[in-house]
């Protein structure tokens, strides 16, 4: 098959003359697009690839700018971590977007590192609770020391409730 060249200046007329036919439409965003925004996608070819050889080097359609970034990065990843050996990039978009709409397992389980990290005090916290502390706590003698790891404990948490009680009421 003879492919045709194109210069710069046929580029963008043949760009507009796509983006036409495509209704304005990203066939990736499925949206309408500005021309402004829109760029010619093509498929990158090695320089030891043929031109033409699985679509290397011609274009494919109009895309939106970030739509065309997304591909060419999504592209990229799919072939450094080597999953090129095992599938074809369409299908693992295809079964990507599949797993992500229906996912096999009963969304019932936290990820341990997703977990709620306990709430600590800070130095500000408790430095806010030293200026108060007697007004609050007017029968104690002595106010608790700061914990090292800041893990707020029960007592602390209790404290810091009785605390802003007693600023609201004395607003």
């Amino acid at each position: 098959m003879k492919f045709k060249q194109l210069t710069w200046k046929q580029l963008r007329e043949l760009r507009k003359k796509q983006w036409k036919k495509q209704q304005m439409i990203c066939p990736i965003l499925q949206q309408k697009i500005k021309f402004e925004d829109s760029v010619f996608d093509h498929k990158h070819r090695k320089k030891t690839t043929s031109i033409g050889y699985q679509g290397a080097g011609l274009l494919r359609g109009v895309l939106h700018s970030q739509a065309n970034v997304f591909e060419g990065k999504a592209y990229k990843l799919y072939k450094r971590y080597g999953l090129h050996k095992f599938i074809d990039f369409p299908t693992l978009l295809i079964n990507t977007a599949k797993y992500i709409m229906n996912p096999p397992m009963k969304p019932e389980y936290i990820y341990p590192s997703e977990r709620e990290k306990p709430k600590k005090l800070g130095k500000r916290e408790y430095n806010k609770l030293k200026k108060y502390y007697f007004k609050v706590y007017p029968r104690r003698k002595k106010i608790p020391k700061f914990p090292k790891s800041g893990i707020l404990t029960k007592e602390f948490e209790k404290m810091l409730k009785d605390l802003d009680k007693y600023l609201k009421e004395n607003k």
